[in-house]
């Protein structure tokens, strides 16, 4: 939010500096992300006046115009503004003037004809507010006065971050507010208003009826849950060709509005003074009156910003007898919308629930400042005098008829402000130091309650404008804010220090540690993906659909980490990163259910590049490598690696891991049909592990004693059928073995010349130990006749010579 120093002064009587007042808001927790001026710098421009204008005798696109410039002396002037005609007040730059850009206006000719001096538009002076032409002034702008004091362009701008949970702030009135109660100043009067020439029409159970609004046009609200509060004005008397005068097309710019049409810019400018939300129909256009209601199953609107809104039975709509004419608290209609040929207006001036409007805009892929607001919480108790603030100005600015006005309300469903107890020792301990009561009940009284007295603290009732303040803590928060966090004291954590167990599975960042040692980096990705991400890695599963998607590409829950990492590879690829090394640690989702799951992905030269070894690509094998890497932290366990089929991987390079029978997760090359609709340019690997099933196997570290006595190793090389896997055949081994067999690693497979056909070799080494003495050639070959007897029974396996 942009916020005039001008025009706040002009709310609150403060005798601080514009810096100060950036400070204090920032440390009251409302940031000033920037201060800028509000027009660059630039002198020597007054306000002229057009007396003539005559075709220039040399350029058709030319204009010559005689300029009072307030001296006493007529000026002529070339321009070639399309909008320059006789008795215009617009700025004139003088002879020697600069303007932004360093730009000197000098006497000169242009085609023959001396100019002295140059009429101005918005865009030359930085003044820029989507006009065109030249920059038109009202017509009794004092003729020679200085543009930047005619025009209170000497002003200050502060960009505002506020914060979701402060709504409250979306307004001058509220930014004064909030700087009073952090002692500033005093608020100054709120400004004109006529809320008193029309009456409140009390509503009790259901709806109210057109007869009780007493309206020409027939006013009813029938979901008062969803708009308590309903203000309705009839204006007439509006004439073409208005313009709302310079203070507040001003005052608009600097608040960042664009000019659309004098009724709405008089309401845009209730809305950023007030905080208010209005909206205004042509009242012509509006069919037998109006209704607040719930949308009817398949109805449209065809929106201001020129989409057709397809409307969901959970929105509120204001329709008259032919359908919507507006989406309530969010945009309106075009055929209701005010026009040039607008004569008459209904203005609306509503509280509508924050229920009732908040994600509706998001879902239609809508941002309006009347949803910023209304989502966020307006005061229930501004509407009507909203509204008779703009009927003020529209009467006064415009010329325009108030001819009735009604203001529909139901107290019973209007928000219900429960008191809020405040402890003095809850706040004397959160805040760090005790706070006097005075300052306490001085705060909460500039914040617009008024706490009561009780044993153990103060009871207070939220003003109708905080919607953020529903609990003790809030208020604490509120108490430290007006006495100054910067005065609150710093203390030193204190806590009690106590060994920490060794837990039973490895924690998340010893295994984020065994993937960083092995050249990975952690990356974190959307729990969103597209639909076609999830039928492509996880064809089948039923993904959880989400009801109010970001996009397209964000519809579902992921049900596997692969989509996001294939994201990221792709991403840096495009970037011209060859090995990629990523994992994440993250949640996937499946029907109503959720895991915990670690992925990772990897593509590229199997090594960084370097003079010891010759470039080579990242196989299977590497990824499990890195695998067993990360299972060694279970050394107990006994994993397994099976042959299997997975969707998204390759049919001949994928495989289970598994764990007493039970599977961990899957690794692999990406399916050959993925990585050609991806365009990679190679064959990514990918594994993943369910963090559930390893959080599960037993850790506990055992002691084993170190033998003093040699370690002896003998080679096993064996001749197995083609159709034995060799998994299967040193998990038997290692079954077979007695506690002499300190390990057993298979080291070589060969299958070619010298082997049999439907036959291949493995080579075993088998390290033999005693811990009380030292081996016999006899205990050894009888060790070692025990596991070729094992072999042998799974198959025709022989001694290989």
């Amino acid at each position: 939010m942009r916020v005039s120093i001008q025009w706040l002064r002009e709310m609150l009587d403060t005798p601080w500096e514009f810096e100060e007042i950036a400070r204090r808001l920032t440390m009251g927790g409302i940031e000033v992300e920037g201060i800028e001026e509000a027009a660059p710098p630039f002198g020597q421009v007054v306000v002229g006046q057009v007396l003539a204008v005559e075709a220039h005798p040399r350029a058709d696109k030319l204009q010559v115009a005689a300029v009072d410039a307030g001296d006493g002396r007529i000026r002529q002037v070339v321009c070639g503004a399309a909008n320059l005609v006789p008795q215009l007040r617009v700025p004139l730059a003088l002879p020697e003037a600069v303007l932004p850009g360093d730009r000197i206006i000098a006497a000169d000719t242009l085609r023959g004809v001396l100019s002295e001096g140059m009429l101005c538009s918005a865009g030359e002076l930085g003044l820029e507010d989507g006009s065109s032409g030249l920059l038109v002034l009202d017509n009794d702008a004092p003729i020679g006065m200085d543009l930047r004091r005619y025009l209170g362009l000497d002003d200050r701008i502060l960009t505002l971050g506020i914060t979701p949970n402060r709504g409250d702030a979306l307004s001058m009135l509220g930014v004064a507010r909030d700087l009073a109660a952090l002692g500033a100043g005093t608020l100054r009067p709120l400004p004109d208003h006529d809320d008193a020439q029309w009456p409140q029409v009390l509503g009790g159970q259901g709806a109210f009826t057109a007869a009780q609004a007493g309206l020409d046009l027939g006013i009813q609200v029938l979901d008062p849950a969803a708009c308590p509060r309903y203000c309705a004005l009839v204006l007439e008397g509006f004439q073409p060709g208005q313009r709302v005068p310079d203070w507040l097309r001003e005052r608009l710019r600097r608040a960042g509005q664009r000019l659309v049409h004098p009724i709405v810019d008089v309401m845009n400018y209730v809305m950023l003074e007030l905080g208010q939300p209005l909206h205004g129909f042509d009242a012509e256009q509006v069919q037998g009156g109006v209704a607040v209601r719930g949308a009817a199953a398949g109805e449209q609107l065809d929106a201001l910003d020129g989409q057709i809104l397809a409307l969901a039975p959970d929105m509120l709509v204001i329709a008259d007898h032919v359908g919507p004419v507006a989406l309530a608290g969010i945009m309106g209609g075009q055929r209701t919308a005010v026009s040039q040929k607008t004569r008459r207006i209904l203005l609306e001036s509503a509280f509508f629930a924050p229920k009732a409007v908040q994600g509706r805009a998001r879902r239609l892929g809508l941002q309006t400042e009347a949803a910023l607001r209304y989502e966020r919480g307006v005061d229930f108790d501004l509407p009507m005098m909203a509204a008779g603030r703009a009927s003020r100005l529209l009467r006064g600015i415009l010329g325009a008829r108030l001819r009735d006005g009604r203001c529909l309300v139901d107290p019973a469903a209007l928000p219900l402000r429960e008191p809020i107890l405040l402890r003095r020792a809850r706040l004397s301990r959160i805040l760090g130091l005790p706070i006097g009561d005075a300052q306490v009940e001085s705060g909460l009284l500039h914040l617009g309650m008024e706490p009561a007295g009780t044993e153990t603290g103060w009871q207070a009732v939220p003003p109708a404008h905080r919607f953020d303040l529903r609990m003790e803590a809030d208020l604490i928060e509120e108490v430290g804010r007006i006495y100054g966090y910067e005065r609150l004291p710093a203390h030193r954590p204190r806590g009690i220090l106590a060994p920490v167990p060794m837990p039973k599975a490895p924690l998340e960042s010893t295994l984020r540690q065994s993937m960083l040692g092995r050249d990975y980096h952690e990356v974190i990705t959307y729990s969103f993906i597209s639909a076609q991400w999830q039928e492509r890695c996880s064809p089948g599963v039923a993904a959880l659909v989400l009801r109010n998607p970001l996009s397209a590409d964000m519809a579902v829950m992921r049900s596997s980490l692969w989509p996001g990492l294939l994201q990221v590879l792709q991403f840096n690829l495009k970037r011209q990163q060859e090995r990629v090394r990523i994992f994440e640690f993250g949640r996937v989702f499946e029907g109503d259910t959720q895991r915990q799951v670690l992925a990772a992905c990897a593509m590229g030269p199997a090594a960084r590049e370097g003079w010891a070894e010759p470039g080579r690509m990242l196989d299977f094998y590497d990824l499990k490598g890195d695998v067993e890497s990360l299972l060694g932290q279970w050394p107990g366990v006994d994993f397994t690696f099976t042959q299997a089929e997975h969707p998204a991987l390759h049919p001949g390079q994928s495989a289970h891991i598994l764990a007493n029978g039970v599977v961990l997760g899957s690794l692999g090359a990406l399916h050959p049909q993925l990585a050609a609709d991806l365009d990679l340019g190679g064959v990514p690997f990918l594994f993943h592990l369910e963090w559930a099933q390893l959080a599960g196997l037993a850790r506990e570290p055992r002691f084993r004693a170190v033998s003093p006595f040699p370690a002896l190793r003998r080679d096993l090389a064996l001749l197995v059928p083609a159709s034995l896997a060799a998994d299967t055949v040193a998990q038997t081994l290692r079954a077979a073995a007695s506690a002499l067999v300190r390990e057993i690693t298979l080291f070589d497979r060969y299958q070619g010349e010298g082997v049999a056909p439907g036959s291949y070799s493995l080579a075993f080494a088998v390290v033999l130990q005693h811990a009380e003495r030292t081996l016999t050639e006899a205990d050894v070959q009888a060790e070692l006749d025990r596991l070729i007897t094992a072999v042998h029974r799974l198959g025709p396996i022989q001694l290989r010579a």
